[in-house]
């Protein structure tokens, strides 16, 4: 009984470090191009239909740049509002809009 107890909470904390980090790849997509180079990566998730921006770029030369690391920009709320005439009022309308991914480039 007690192996079993041991064994389900070594899963759960497993579950929870794995659900933590998925944050840093990506919410909306499953492409990573951590170790790709920086033309490499641009075009794949230019191809994917999937909003980047470069974070950072660091190095001692901006040739043969790799992406070291990318991360989840998360969401971003856009507000609209529209007028209602039957309840003479304003109506509001949130929608959760995905920013992309940023990517950590070095260059040596």
């Amino acid at each position: 009984m007690r192996r079993n107890i041991l064994s389900a909470a070594a899963c759960s904390a497993a579950l929870l470090v794995s659900s933590i980090g998925a944050g840093v790849a990506g919410a909306q997509t499953d492409i990573s191009t951590v170790g790709m180079s920086q033309e490499q990566a641009e075009a794949t998730l230019s191809e994917a239909g999937v909003e980047y921006i470069i974070l950072s770029r660091s190095g001692s030369t901006l040739r043969n740049c790799n992406v070291t690391e990318q991360r989840d920009r998360g969401y971003d709320t856009e507000v609209e509002y529209s007028w209602d005439a039957d309840d003479e009022e304003w109506d509001k309308t949130e929608t959760e809009v995905w920013r992309g991914v940023a990517l950590v480039v070095f260059c040596d």
